[in-house]
């Protein structure tokens, strides 16, 4: 019996943000288990294939790149930062390739979620495969649902028009019917503050 190959699967990484609530410096450089924040979500999204990884920076956009030297991405930087969370994803999808499969997905990740594991991105895609009918996968935190999120190629053009602050959420939510959701108390921890990061990585 022929054995199908699987469907091409990316991954693009949200890195725009000025970390306001950290003082300003760039708080995805912060370490975590020998390798910085940005690191281990770019090594979370090879351990599941996802290719190609693309990293939207923006604040930080002179930081960032050295700390990914040597590693398989693209680094795409986002001019309007400023204006909100979801200004990256266009520029994230934008750079996904021009002749990217119709039964190829994406993941939508921000490497501030530390408590995010490889067998937490596996269910996720698990959970959308086995859901008839389902456009994306998204995880279900704080009464909220959001990312990690895996996307089908139909939501290119959906997210392409993202703008604001709301995140991947406003445009989840808006098509909740077509969502298979995971839920995942881990992703409600996320790294904001000195204090966060202190009551997950400081003894």
């Amino acid at each position: 019996m022929k054995t199908l190959a699987p469907s091409p699967c990316a991954a693009v990484l949200l890195a725009a943000g000025a970390a306001r609530r950290m003082g300003g410096r760039p708080k995805l450089l912060l370490p975590i288990q020998g390798e910085s924040l940005l690191q281990r979500a770019v090594r979370l999204a090879q351990r599941v294939q996802a290719h190609p990884l693309i990293v939207v920076v923006g604040y930080h956009a002179e930081d960032y790149p050295a700390a990914l030297a040597g590693w398989d991405v693209t680094v795409v930087h986002n001019p309007d930062w400023a204006t909100g969370l979801s200004s990256s994803l266009p520029w994230g999808v934008a750079a996904l390739p021009a002749d990217w499969p119709a039964e190829g997905t994406f993941f939508v990740l921000v490497p501030d979620q530390p408590l995010v594991l490889t067998e937490h991105l596996k269910a996720l895609r698990r959970r959308l495969a086995t859901c008839p009918g389902a456009t994306a996968g998204a995880c279900a935190y704080a009464g909220t649902v959001g990312v990690p999120a895996l996307f089908r190629s139909v939501w290119r053009t959906r997210l392409m028009a993202a703008q604001g602050d709301a995140g991947a959420r406003h445009y989840l939510a808006a098509y909740s019917r077509e969502v298979a959701v995971l839920s995942l108390p881990q992703g409600d921890c996320d790294i904001d503050t000195e204090e966060d990061y202190a009551a997950v990585f400081v003894p």
